[in-house]
């Protein structure tokens, strides 16, 4: 014990008996090898840095489409279309010009008073007759432009609702296995936005997917027990994509399978031209509960659904407006597959 401490004493006595200059050099040796360690660690992590950058490629967002088109649209471009131009050709308006035909046909009607009378003369304009508002009988769209459709709109309401706003639970589901859209407000897609709720780009962008949304009471009506902004329906919107796959399984698979189905009524003769139904280009197409369990998504879990079926009505929009919308629409959907009737052959 007695050396091993003498030897202790010897050796601190040696480190405080050195030179400055030796303790200064010692100190920055040790320096220098730690500066010069910490560049080579720098150094080896920007060559990892520059030659991973040279071998990333930048970041792209990818959205995955359609690959082909489906059977209905391929029907539609091949064929459908020609025979809808030759139908829908007129050759009065191919003669005028269409700039000059439509601002003809647009032209507001006007009723004057007798020039000649002078008890006339500061009287003003005078009204329309009829409690209808002028409607222009072409927008304005040419001969190329032919009748194709735009989106489909599917609504269904239920009274039961009002007292019990857990039967539209159901029928949410039942419109989201039929289109494969997402609800909104959901999780399914919460980007998903409506453009009069958020007139964002991203809304507008969203909502031309398609989606379903609640119907809420826009008046309220005592004898009903209805409020304004109850929930009272559902309703789906389709674009043009979603609406071709959704009419096929709707030829193919619904309307053949009704007994008591033989077609849709088509408007009585009597029908004046110039109504706002038939300058729409909207056809309506009427359905009964029984429809809804034959859809191919929703028959294979019908048990899935409990709660009393409803009826639903599909609104087929078109890109056309004016004197005979209607008719032209009716021969594209006629062109799909969809039935018409005559009243008479009922």
């Amino acid at each position: 014990m007695a050396l091993r401490s003498s030897l202790q004493g010897i050796a601190r006595c040696a480190a405080t008996s050195l030179a400055p200059e030796a303790r200064v050099g010692a100190r920055f040796a040790s320096s220098s090898t730690s500066a010069s360690s910490t560049s080579n660690d720098e150094g080896d992590e920007a060559t990892t840095s520059t030659s991973s950058n040279r071998h990333s490629l930048p970041h792209h967002s990818i959205e995955i489409g359609p690959t082909q088109l489906s059977r209905y649209q391929e029907h539609y471009h091949n064929s459908l279309a020609r025979d809808l131009l030759y139908m829908s050709y007129d050759p009065l308006r191919a003669d005028l010009g269409d700039s000059h035909s439509t601002a003809q046909e647009n032209e507001l009607p006007e009723r004057g008073w007798d020039p000649t009378s002078p008890y006339t003369k500061n009287r003003p304009a005078r009204p329309l007759r009829g409690n209808r508002l002028h409607q222009p009988q072409n927008d304005g769209r040419g001969q190329k432009d032919v009748v194709k459709l735009e989106r489909i709109v599917i609504t269904a309401f239920a009274k039961e609702a009002i007292a019990n706003k857990n039967v539209l639970i159901p029928l949410l589901a039942q419109f989201r296995s039929i289109t494969g859209l997402p609800i909104v407000g959901s999780f399914g897609d919460p980007s998903l936005a409506l453009p009069e709720v958020d007139a964002t780009p991203e809304s507008a962008a969203a909502a031309k997917k398609g989606y379903v949304k609640v119907l809420r009471a826009k008046s309220g009506a005592s004898s009903f027990k209805l409020r304004p902004g109850m929930p009272v329906g559902v309703q789906a919107v389709l674009p043009a994509t979603k609406a071709y796959d959704f009419l096929e399984i709707f030829v193919t698979f619904v309307l053949p399978r009704l007994r008591t189905f033989g077609g849709f009524p088509l408007p009585p003769p009597s029908q004046p031209p110039m109504s706002p139904a038939a300058l729409s280009g909207v056809v309506h197409l009427g359905m009964g509960p029984e429809a809804v369990a034959l859809f191919p998504q929703t028959e294979v879990n019908w048990d899935s659904y409990p709660g009393r079926s409803v009826g639903f009505q599909v609104d087929c929009i078109t890109n056309q407006r004016g004197k005979r919308a209607t008719e032209r629409a009716r021969q594209l959907l006629s062109g799909l597959g969809i039935p018409f009737l005559r009243r008479g052959d009922l």
